[in-house]
């Protein structure tokens, strides 16, 4: 062993960074049965990963937002993910000290990787999360990523920014492991437990650790790739693939409409044969599938590639919020001279039924044509969660639909729970003028009393 001395000059290096110890000798992994765990980033992804891994060891919750991190350690989750019990009950501890991960054998990540306003890839989550590893990580610890990027990121963006920070190599002081994040959130009957895994190391002795590492929290088996690389290429195109696909149903929605057909309709006679993908039209947004196929046209950028099929699928999809102001000025006819001094009442505004979280939902970018062609657009969703501003100039968030009526116009993006719960034909008529356009994207409300009543439309 020798030390080595580094320039005190380097950029971001502290003043305990000046000095490391070069070695030869890897550090040895830890226990995968009984190994500390840190998760960094307390979302849908990080927070059932604290929960499970508590089992074992105390675990350690990670976040930058201290709002978060309050509610946690009250028992709260926004996300309704988890109850209140089972975080009362578990043996973690939640904090916005990154110090708190100096003890852990193995640090997971789980920051989001949106893109930016130009629909280039923000590594900024990802690359804070790396340089807050570097300075408080213990020689040893083995850094698993889950969050969603494009092939090499792990290896050619993470690990620099976290030896440079630490003074530490990887494979001799720490390790690298990656496995993608595949929650799906709001969906009660697949939790964590429940989803199979991939799972991938920098080396075959760090990929059968994290191999073992997961199988104390998932029940459903567990996918060796081949390398990081390939696990990463393999997340990103799960939600790819889902993307392209939803983008032909958008498509041919806009087709057959002008053939007077109905998508759904197809869409049934289609399924009937066994080997028919179902997949339904509609808004594509949160926080994933309208976000990730970004990563691989940049990719195939950086690598020479169009990307055609892919590019084409997301401006389908981003497209598809004007598609449908436009179907409803469609339907409010000629006589109206548009949408201007319309009162459209949209019933939606989260990315998913059931799911509090509005990042990234395209019921923002509708509500923003709406109102831009003149209309007074009015947002009724008792499940959203509104932590952050995703759009929806002039749009009036209200707590009452039926204290703004009668409406010119309806919209109901998705298909909550409680809409379809609380919402009849009777009620909706009771919203609207007499002739009003009704837009069902999930076709939950279609009846002869509404048919009636409004003209009706869903794909």
């Amino acid at each position: 062993m020798q030390i080595q001395k580094l320039a005190p000059d380097e950029p971001g290096r502290g003043p305990a960074s000046h000095i490391r110890l070069v070695t030869n000798v890897p550090a040895p992994l830890p226990d995968p049965a009984t190994a500390r765990v840190a998760v960094i980033g307390l979302g849908y992804v990080g927070l059932p990963l604290v929960l499970g891994f508590a089992k074992g060891a105390h675990a350690v919750g990670f976040d930058i937002n201290s709002k978060k991190v309050a509610e946690l350690t009250a028992g709260i989750d926004f996300t309704g993910e988890v109850t209140g019990e089972e975080l009362q009950g578990a043996d973690a501890s939640y904090t916005t000290d990154p110090a708190a991960m100096k003890d852990a054998d193995v640090i997971i990540v789980c920051v989001p990787t949106p893109v930016d306003s130009h629909n280039h890839p923000d590594y900024t989550p990802l690359i804070a999360a790396s340089r807050t590893i570097g300075q408080h990580m213990k020689r040893g610890a083995v850094v698993v990523f889950e969050s969603t990027v494009d092939p090499g990121t792990t290896e050619e963006r993470c690990q620099p920014v976290i030896e440079h920070h630490s003074g530490m190599k990887e494979g001799i002081d720490f390790y690298l492991g990656y496995s993608p994040e595949r929650i799906n959130p709001a969906d009660p009957t697949r939790k964590l437990p429940d989803i199979k895994k991939i799972v991938a190391g920098s080396t075959p002795a760090v990929a059968d650790f994290v191999e073992a590492l997961y199988a104390r929290v998932i029940k459903a088996g567990l996918f060796k790739a081949a390398s990081i690389k390939v696990a990463e290429a393999a997340k990103i195109l799960e939600n790819t693939q889902r993307d392209v696909n939803i983008a032909l149903m958008n498509q041919m929605m806009a087709l057959f409409d002008k053939m007077g057909l109905r998508a759904s309709d197809v869409i049934a006679a289609a399924g009937s044969k066994w080997n028919f993908h179902h997949y339904r039209p509609g808004l594509v947004g949160g926080h994933c599938i309208a976000v990730d196929p970004y990563y691989l046209v940049d990719a195939g950028r950086r690598h020479g590639l169009a990307m055609e099929l892919v590019s084409a699928a997301r401006a389908v999809n981003e497209h598809t919020a004007l598609f449908l102001v436009e179907k409803v000025e469609q339907l409010a006819g000629p006589r109206r001279h548009g949408l201007h001094g319309m009162k459209v009442l949209v019933l939606g505004r989260a990315f998913k039924e059931d799911c509090p979280d509005t990042r990234n939902s395209k019921a923002f970018p509708m509500m923003d044509a709406l109102w831009t062609r003149g209309a007074d657009v009015f947002n009724f969703d008792p499940v959203a969660f509104d932590d952050h501003f995703e759009g929806g100039r002039g749009v009036k968030l209200i707590g009452d639909p039926a204290a703004e009526g009668p409406y010119d116009a309806i919209i109901i993006t998705l298909g909550h729970t409680v809409f379809r719960q609380q919402l009849d034909a009777h009620t909706l008529q009771g919203l609207a003028k007499k002739g009003a356009p009704l837009i069902d994207m999930r076709g939950n409300f279609e009846s002869p009393e509404v048919h009636d009543w409004f003209r009706y439309w869903r794909p």
